[in-house]
C-alpha cells in the first residue's frame, strides 16, 4: 500500500532526526533514521506489520511504536531503545497517511489529535 506524509509529519521527522544527530550523532541518527522509514514501509506493508493500536477516541487513527519495527532493521543497524510512535490513518483511497511521529512519553491521544487536526488543515 502506497503512503505519504500529511501535515506536518515529514518535518516532525527531520526534527526527531536531528535532534537525534545533536545528542548521540550522525551514525546513531542514521540508525533512527532508517527505523522510522522501516515503520513507515512496514504500515504501508500490512502483511509486516504488527503492533499498531487505535488511538482512542479518533476513528481510524492508529499508532505504530518503532520498537515494533526493530525486527525489519539489520542487527548491526538496529537502536537500542526506540522512544517514539508513529501516528497514521489509511485515507478513503487506501494510501496510508503518515500524521505525525510523536516521543511515547507525550500524552498519545493529545498528540494525535494535533496530528490529525494538522493534516485535516
Amino acid at each position: 500500500m502506497p503512503w505519504r506524509f500529511a501535515g506536518r509529519a515529514e518535518e516532525r521527522i527531520d526534527e526527531v532526526t536531528l535532534e537525534s544527530a545533536r545528542r548521540w550523532g550522525i551514525e546513531a541518527a542514521g540508525r533512527y533514521n532508517r527505523l522510522i522509514f522501516a515503520a513507515i514501509n512496514a504500515i504501508g506493508e500490512a502483511s509486516l506489520l504488527a503492533g499498531p493500536r487505535p488511538v482512542a477516541d479518533l476513528s481510524g487513527v492508529c499508532s505504530y511504536h518503532l520498537r515494533s519495527a526493530r525486527r525489519l532493521v539489520p542487527a548491526g543497524h538496529r537502536v537500542g531503545e526506540p522512544r517514539h510512535l508513529l501516528i497514521y490513518r489509511v485515507a478513503e483511497n487506501g494510501v496510508v497517511e503518515v500524521l505525525s511521529l510523536v516521543h511515547d512519553r507525550q500524552r498519545l491521544s493529545q498528540a494525535a489529535r494535533c496530528a490529525h487536526r494538522e493534516a485535516d488543515g
